[in-house]
C-alpha cells in the first residue's frame, strides 16, 4: 500500500482513460477499483433487479475531475489498461 506522503502531486489537471479492451473488469481484477487514493474509478450493475444479486458489471470507467495525477493505477494495472495524460 503506498502512503499518500509518498505521492507526488502534479500542479495541473490530468486526464484519464480505460482502455475498455484491455481492462479485464471488475470481478477479474479491480486493482484500481482497491488501490485508488482518490477514488477516480468506477463500475456498475449492468441491469438491476430488486431482491436479485447482480452477477454482471458494466466496464470500469474513470472520472478525472477527482484524479491527482499519483500513477498509482497505472503502476498496479496488470494489462496496462490505463494512462493518465496532463493538461498543462
Amino acid at each position: 500500500m503506498v502512503s499518500l506522503r509518498q505521492l507526488n502531486f502534479p500542479e495541473y489537471t490530468v486526464s484519464v482513460e480505460v482502455d475498455e479492451e484491455k481492462c479485464v473488469g471488475p470481478f477479474e481484477c479491480g486493482k484500481c477499483l482497491k488501490n485508488c487514493p482518490a477514488v477516480v474509478f468506477r463500475t456498475y450493475p449492468k441491469k438491476r433487479v430488486k431482491g436479485e444479486i447482480c452477477n454482471e458489471w458494466g466496464v470500469i470507467a474513470a472520472n478525472d475531475a477527482f484524479c491527482w495525477g499519483c500513477g498509482v493505477c497505472t503502476k498496479i494495472c496488470p494489462t496496462k489498461a490505463i494512462k493518465i495524460a496532463s493538461n498543462k
